[in-house]
């Protein structure tokens, strides 16, 4: 998901994600899992993504939309899971985004949860964004 000739990137932050437990739990049961994970131990797979609700992430996106008078569409989601995340750590996850140069109307917001090797990632996600603008005139 980040390899050779993966440019055009542009950074919005280096932020904190907190795998404290009662958010972990919190976040599972938003998702219909079992209020206990089995392991305990267990974060769910998908809980760093939370990261793009962080308010620099929402204003870099509020700024784009606005570019075009675009609401954002949510269109797809990837990951690619290097090694589970930890319950009660803090980890770094670098946010960033980028258009597509043949759609206009499409961006990649990613998140990449860096590990404790400089350049290792212990996960990488990404959501595919449409700028979607209403073209019909109000009456």
């Amino acid at each position: 998901m980040g390899g050779a000739g993966d440019t055009g990137w542009t950074g919005i932050a280096e932020l904190e994600l907190a795998t404290d437990r009662a958010a972990v739990a919190a976040f599972a049961a938003a998702l219909g899992a079992p209020a206990e994970p089995v392991p305990a131990e267990l974060v769910p797979a998908t809980y760093a993504f939370t990261v793009f609700s962080h308010p620099k992430v929402l204003a870099q996106l509020a700024d784009l939309a606005a570019e075009r008078a675009a609401a954002l569409v949510h269109q797809a989601q990837d990951f690619v899971f290097h090694a589970p995340l930890q319950m009660d750590r803090r980890y770094t996850v670098a946010v960033d985004w980028k258009r597509h140069e043949e759609r206009a109307d499409r961006l990649t917001l990613r998140g990449r949860v860096r590990g404790e090797t400089e350049g290792t990632f212990l996960q990488e996600f990404r959501a595919e964004i449409v700028l979607f603008e209403n073209r019909e005139r109000a009456p």
